[in-house]
């Protein structure tokens, strides 16, 4: 279940369907209809997705009645329609997580790689066939493919959890392709997205294994290979990154869209926590109207689009503050605490396996904290549903670590069960 969650939360959340007039992204009926097969086989369900399982019903709950409370509700049907499906796959995600064998963790990097082989025959195909791919026009004019994904930030949205997984591997020759998926991906589909994400990712490598030939050689690669298409077309490689940088220092006076949403979306997180004061619009009730007047989209409305990411904030952060609240930022702040001390864990680990297997769960809650600061999607686009699945495998792990340490009150018992020689 964990290699099937993995893919489908990558590569499938990008296909929508409709479902009863609710479009879905194709990821959550997979799931659904594995996970209900998955469980009906099991037969029961661990004592902490139980526990998991009651805290979320509370959540949705709470949620429900600050959304019906607050200053707007007409996405309130959306609200209720999809609390529970997201429910639901938390509750398959929980239990999938902590019941995954030490060696579904170390064949994840198999499905990343299955993840890429897909996302690498969109690309070909959209190269074959540009025509079926009319709303990529755009980005291929800036020789930018996006293949089955929307955009170009869409594909390091997806894909660059791949690339940390495979880099997280014991094995040599996943590392090196997860170093050629990034420095492949910086060269076909390039993004703002794609270069904060990497440069994040390289950081955490740096400040996590230290400088090592191995983050050396990776950093050296992806430099050289972002340094020779820029310099084959810094118009087209480097130039968008920078006005966006520009833009977002300097919104008022730039014409960059990317820019002015993700000012935006700062914007939007702080009034919607000060005009529900603190507690948030409640689930996925963001875009709900009136929308925020904030100075962003007074902008962006003179071009005919103030409803500009107005659903999902632009990125994680800005969408789960403005439906939470203090409580999302709280959210945050214990969450990346809490990797932290994962991270601390690590270090003290001496057998290979559950250093590859915990080192695999801690990038994985990595990529979700620093995409949630650059781009963001709905709750269903895949990030925090691999966040999910990682935190469950990462605390039932340490569960098990410190279940099996001896205690003194075990030794005492080993002492006073055995006859000790007299002297």
């Amino acid at each position: 279940m964990l290699l099937l969650w993995f893919v489908a939360n990558t590569v499938l959340w990008p296909f929508n369907i409709i479902v009863g007039g609710l479009r879905l992204n194709l990821n959550v009926p997979v799931l659904i209809g594995a996970g209900i097969f998955w469980l009906w086989r099991r037969g029961r369900i661990t004592r902490s997705t139980a526990k998991v399982l009651i805290v979320l019903i509370g959540f949705v709950v709470c949620s429900m009645v600050v959304a019906i409370v607050s200053p707007c509700n007409d996405n309130l049907l959306k609200s209720a329609v999809t609390a529970p499906i997201l429910l639901f796959l938390a509750f398959i995600g929980w239990e999938a997580g902590a019941t995954a064998k030490p060696s579904d963790w170390l064949h994840l990097p198999r499905a990343a790689t299955y993840s890429l082989m897909i996302a690498l025959a969109g690309f070909v195909v959209e190269i074959a066939m540009p025509s079926r791919f009319p709303l990529q026009a755009d980005y291929r004019a800036h020789w930018v493919l996006s293949g089955i994904f929307q955009e170009p930030s869409n594909v390091a949205f997806a894909l660059i959890p791949c690339a940390a997984v495979l880099l997280a591997s014991n094995r040599r020759k996943w590392r090196r392709r997860g170093a050629l998926t990034l420095a492949g991906l910086a060269i076909i589909s390039h993004s703002s997205t794609l270069i904060a994400l990497t440069g994040a990712l390289l950081i955490y490598r740096l400040l996590i294994k230290g400088i090592s030939r191995q983050t050396v050689w990776l950093g050296l690669a992806i430099t050289l290979g972002i340094g020779l298409a820029g310099a084959a077309s810094y118009q087209n490689f480097l130039q968008p990154t920078v006005e966006r940088i520009a833009g977002v220092v300097a919104y008022g006076d730039t014409e960059n869209l990317s820019s002015l949403a993700y000012v935006q979306g700062w914007e939007d997180a702080w009034a919607n926590f000060s005009r529900t004061h603190g507690l948030g619009l409640g689930f996925n009730m963001m875009g709900c109207h009136p929308l925020p007047d904030v100075a962003a989209r007074e902008i962006l409305a003179l071009r005919g689009i103030h409803e500009l990411n107005a659903d999902d904030g632009t990125f994680q952060f800005s969408k789960i503050v403005s439906e939470t609240g203090i409580f999302g930022i709280l959210f945050y702040v214990a969450i990346i605490r809490w990797w932290l001390l994962l991270e601390k864990r690590i270090r003290t680990l001496t057998d290979d396996t559950e250093r590859c297997v915990a080192a695999t769960q801690s990038v994985m809650i990595f990529c979700f904290i620093t995409s949630s600061f650059v781009r963001g999607g709905s709750y269903f686009s895949g990030a925090i549903l691999l966040w999910l699945v990682a935190v469950s495998g990462a605390s039932t792990a340490r569960r098990q670590r410190v279940s099996a340490r001896p205690t003194k009150r075990k030794l005492q018992a080993l002492v006073t069960n055995h006859d000790i020689p007299a002297s």
